[in-house]
C-alpha cells in the first residue's frame, strides 16, 4: 500500500468514525479509577484509555515498574493539526495506535512493553506540513537485552522492510533532553541510563515536585548567619544582612562596611572623613595655642616700663640683686655722652677739688642702666 492510499484510506475511516467520535468524546473512559490507586495516571482517549507512569516506568497489572527507557524523535508522515495536541480527539488516538502497533512489530524480540507520545510538533513554520515530529519513549523490561544499539538497528530495519511509510525517521535523544528538569534551580543528570534532576547548592525538592527546587535547604539558616529569598521566583541562600560569603561561609562585614555582601561602604566614608576633620580640628587647636603663647611672651619696646623692681631683677641671670627701684636711662658706657653719678670717678676739672674715696662700699654705683653693683673686697 503506497502513501497515497493509506491516506486515503485513513481519511475515509475517519469521515466514517465522526459521528461515533463525538458520542464517544462525551464519555469519561478514565471514570472508576480503572488504572488503579496507585501512581499511575489515566489519560481518556476518544474511544478508550491509557494508563502512563512517570517517566522511565511502564504500566502493568495496575501498577507500575522500573524499565530500560530509550527515548527518541520520530518523523511520522501526516498532516499536522492542532487536534493532535487533544488527547480526546480522534487525530491523536489515530496516531498513537499507529505508533504502538509499529513499535510492537519493530522490538517483537526485545521484550517491549509500551510507547509512550511526550510531544507533538510541526517540522516547519506551517502547520499543515508533512512530517510530523513526535517526541516519544520507548520502555523494556528492566531484564531486557535492548540497548541503544540494538533498538536503533530494529527501528532501522522497521523503516527500510515495513509494508507501510507511517514512520520514516528516527533520531536517538539524551534522557536529559526530554525530561525537562527545571534549568533554574536544577541539573540533570543520568544515572543508570535514568535522568534525574539534581538540586544546585543550598536548593531543596518538595514532595510533590522532582523536576525542579523550590526550597532552601537545611543547612540555609539563622545559626550559619543565612536566610532564603526569592529572585525572580528562583529561591536562593544569601548570607544576612551586614555578612558576606567566603569560601561558603557567612562572616561578618569588615570595619566601615554593611547591608548585603558588605557593598555599602557609607560607615567606612564617614569615618574617613570624621578622622580628617578631627586632625584639623586639632592641629588648629594646638597652631591657636602657640600662637597666643608667643603673643604673651613677647613685648613691644614702646611698651617697656621704665621703672623696674629689684624684685624682678633677682629673677634675671644677672647674679647682681637689686633692693631698690632704678630708673632706666639711655646713658650707659656705650653712650658717648655717658656721665657717671658718682662724683668720685667723674671726669671733670673739678675733680680735684673732692677727696678720694677711702672706704669700702658694699654697693657700688654701677656704670651700666641697671644701677647698684655688688663689690667685691678681695
Amino acid at each position: 500500500m503506497n502513501y497515497f492510499m493509506y491516506e486515503l484510506a485513513v481519511a475515509k475511516f475517519t469521515e466514517t468514525l465522526k459521528p461515533i467520535s463525538f458520542i464517544l468524546a462525551l464519555v469519561d473512559f478514565c471514570s472508576g479509577d480503572p488504572c488503579g490507586q496507585n501512581s499511575a495516571t489515566c489519560i481518556s482517549l476518544n474511544s478508550n484509555y491509557t494508563c502512563v507512569c512517570q517517566y522511565g516506568f511502564y504500566y502493568s497489572n495496575e501498577n507500575c515498574h522500573r524499565g530500560k527507557v530509550f527515548p527518541a524523535t520520530i518523523g511520522v508522515n501526516t498532516n499536522y493539526t492542532s487536534s493532535l495536541q487533544d488527547v480526546n480527539s480522534t487525530e491523536y488516538e489515530e496516531m498513537f495506535t499507529m505508533l504502538s502497533q509499529f513499535f510492537r512489530e519493530a522490538f517483537e524480540n526485545l521484550s517491549y512493553v509500551e510507547t509512550v507520545i511526550l510531544k507533538i510538533r510541526s517540522s516547519s513554520k506551517s502547520r499543515n506540513s508533512v512530517p510530523v515530529h513526535v517526541t516519544v519513549s520507548n520502555l523494556f523490561m528492566l531484564n531486557s537485552s535492548a540497548d541503544n544499539a540494538t533498538v536503533y538497528s530494529a527501528i532501522t530495519a522497521a523503516i527500510e522492510n515495513g509494508n507501510y511509510s507511517y514512520v520514516h525517521s528516527y533520531a536517538v535523544e539524551k534522557n536529559c533532553d526530554i525530561y525537562e528538569c527545571d534549568d533554574k534551580t536544577t541539573v540533570c543528570e543520568e544515572d543508570g541510563g535514568f535522568p534525574e534532576c539534581r538540586c544546585k547548592p543550598d536548593l531543596a525538592k518538595t514532595e510533590w515536585d522532582d523536576r525542579s527546587c523550590s526550597v532552601c535547604n537545611v543547612t540555609c539558616s539563622v545559626e550559619a548567619k543565612k536566610h532564603c529569598v526569592k529572585e525572580n521566583d528562583v529561591p536562593a541562600c544569601k548570607c544576612m544582612p551586614n555578612f558576606k560569603n567566603e569560601s561558603g561561609d557567612c562572616v561578618a562585614c569588615s570595619l566601615g562596611y554593611s547591608g548585603e555582601e558588605c557593598t555599602d561602604n557609607t560607615k567606612l566614608i564617614l569615618i574617613i572623613v570624621g578622622t580628617v576633620l578631627g586632625a584639623i580640628i586639632l592641629i588648629l587647636v594646638i597652631a591657636v595655642s602657640v600662637v597666643s603663647v608667643r603673643a604673651k611672651d613677647k613685648q613691644n619696646p614702646e611698651k617697656r616700663s621704665l621703672v623696674k623692681s629689684g624684685y624682678s631683677d633677682m629673677n634675671t641671670s644677672d647674679d647682681r640683686p637689686s633692693m631698690f627701684p632704678r630708673v632706666q636711662t639711655t646713658s650707659g658706657h656705650a653712650n658717648p655722652g655717658y656721665q657717671p653719678n658718682n662724683p668720685y670717678e667723674m671726669r671733670s676739672n673739678y675733680r680735684d677739688r673732692f677727696p678720694e674715696r677711702d672706704y669700702d662700699d658694699l654697693y657700688d654705683i654701677s656704670r651700666e642702666p641697671r644701677g647698684f653693683r655688688m663689690q667685691s673686697r678681695y
